[in-house]
């Protein structure tokens, strides 16, 4: 493999990775609701906004407007 493919693979072990890890907070938190435990609920809920806020909301509006410009083009461009 080459440098770039082991870096594209590392960058989607990364991102697998962290959005399992996301669900099962998720997951865990709803269980906590159900649970009764409003405000461990609450507290996973918030962390979770601001985890977005703080890391995601960059990226996922840069990759939004990349795929925004990508369907103004022809599609033998696309990649």
């Amino acid at each position: 493999m080459t440098d770039s493919k082991l870096g594209r693979l590392g960058d989607t072990l990364f991102a697998l990775f962290h959005l399992a890890l996301i669900a099962a907070i998720i997951v865990y938190a709803f269980v906590s609701l159900v649970q009764g435990n409003t405000w461990r609920f609450l507290v996973m809920l918030c962390g979770l906004t601001i985890y977005y806020f703080l890391v995601l909301d960059k990226p996922v509006r840069a990759e939004f407007e990349r795929r925004r410009r990508l369907r103004g083009q022809p599609p033998s461009r696309r990649f």
